[in-house]
């Protein structure tokens, strides 16, 4: 089918319009980034200022406020003005919790390390978001599998806290990758077929988590191979 939204031609999209999508979705999830990277800044400010015991304490707070946020998003997303400040709360609270994992990695590999995988992630979720874009097919079935998976990577992660398991690490970061990519694809496959215009933050609040998620796992792939070179 066929059908006009705004000036723009929209075919074969069976959810949300193409003119949502990119006056809307688009420019909310590249300020989310923005605002992300303000987290890290704030993250990093609030080690230096309370020092590392206290300002953990501070990041494990910020981490469980992030996952209340994405566990209550159906509540929220549809509901104007306060979606807005709840997905911007989460993209900078998804800042923050990067900081421990920028940390480590930084002292395994530098900076250029970290701009390294933040390039590959990059042009991997627009290679994967584009796919899910474009294909015709319907990927909408793969939501349960990968809220499971999702889950079950997050728990995993959590008791390598205490048992410290390099071999793990590696196994959670190659799946990590594996995970977030067929999020992305679902995200936008989801966006094109099946979301209406007025789930638009919660569109971009899922390609920010797919994003986020991806330079986690890409980031870490790269820590560790840059720690086993030492």
């Amino acid at each position: 089918s066929v059908r006009h939204v705004g000036d723009l031609k929209q075919a074969d999209w069976g959810g949300m319009s193409k003119l949502t999508f990119t006056t809307k979705v688009m420019p909310l999830f590249g300020l989310s980034l923005l605002v992300a990277a303000g987290g890290v800044m704030g993250g990093l400010q609030i080690l230096a200022s309370l020092g590392r015991g206290t300002g953990m304490i501070v990041l494990i707070a910020a981490l469980i406020a992030e996952l209340g946020l994405v566990f209550t998003s159906g509540m929220w997303q549809q509901k104007e003005g306060l979606n807005k400040v709840l997905f911007f709360t989460y993209a900078l609270l998804s800042g923050m919790t990067l900081v421990p994992l920028l940390m480590w990695a930084g002292a395994a590999g530098g900076l250029g390390m970290i701009a390294q995988a933040l390039t590959v992630s990059a042009v991997t979720f627009g290679g994967l978001a584009f796919y899910g874009m474009t294909t015709k097919r319907d990927f909408s079935s793969l939501g349960g599998f990968i809220f499971i998976a999702c889950l079950a990577l997050f728990v995993g992660g959590l008791f390598n806290i205490f048992f410290q398991s390099s071999i793990f690490s590696l196994i959670a970061s190659i799946a990590g990758v594996g995970i977030f990519s067929a999020f992305t694809v679902y995200e936008m496959n989801m966006i094109r077929n099946h979301y209406t215009d007025d789930q638009y933050v919660g569109a971009a609040l899922g390609l920010l988590i797919a994003f986020i998620g991806l330079f986690q796992s890409v980031l870490r792939l790269f820590g560790i191979a840059g720690s086993s070179d030492d």
